[in-house]
């Protein structure tokens, strides 16, 4: 059975994320935990990325029909490379920047979107995350899943490239808060405590 064009596109999608992950890891924020309760601040970063994603996002969705198709996939891993570093600028003034994982990133980048794709690996409550280890099948599976939900969004740009003009301007404002989007959540997850679940006790909790 052939693959469809969107199958192709989100495979090379998640083949991207998995360089971006190796890029972000290279990423060391500039900023440290803060004496006050860091709100203000975060709340600025979260804006200046927003506008900066949406910039991207509607500056790459300008060329029309198939030029414009063909800036999906990069417009869409410069966003997440923004937003990747939203999230750990916001960890690093929590003070919980060496405890991101590539879990986290993506529960912060998709949860919105598909929170259920993260049900068995990160338990959230109103005061602490808890993060169980994933093996390379579970990892596996789970970008699987998440590809599935970036085929439709995959597909939601694509019919945007044919409107001139106001396709960008769709883009660029989905681009704006879905980032908006993304802050809150990484907000939501740093003002928590992080625990991160032994191998060794889950075995011992079976």
């Amino acid at each position: 059975m052939s693959e469809t064009p969107s199958q192709v596109k989100s495979e090379g999608f998640l083949e991207g994320l998995v360089e971006l992950f190796a890029g972000l890891e290279d990423y060391r924020s500039p900023y440290a935990p803060t004496i006050q309760p860091p709100d203000n601040l975060i709340q600025e970063l979260v804006q200046n990325a927003s506008f900066k994603s949406g910039l991207v996002s509607a500056t790459c969705s300008l060329p029309p029909g198939p030029l414009g198709i063909l800036s999906i996939l990069p417009e869409l891993l410069f966003m997440y490379r923004i937003q990747g570093h939203l999230i750990l600028d916001i960890a690093a003034l929590y003070g919980k920047e060496v405890q991101v994982t590539k879990e986290l990133l993506l529960y912060c980048l998709f949860k919105h979107g598909g929170a259920h794709v993260f049900r068995k690996i990160i338990e959230e409550s109103s005061l602490k995350i808890l993060i169980r280890p994933t093996t390379v099948k579970v990892f596996q599976n789970m970008l699987e899943r998440l590809g599935l939900m970036i085929s439709k969004s995959l597909i939601r740009k694509q019919f945007a490239r044919w409107i001139p003009i106001g396709g960008a301007v769709v883009t660029g404002t989905f681009a704006y808060y879905d980032t908006k989007r993304v802050g809150k959540t990484a907000m939501e997850l740093f003002s928590k405590e992080i625990h991160a679940e032994e191998i060794r006790e889950m075995l011992e909790s079976k």
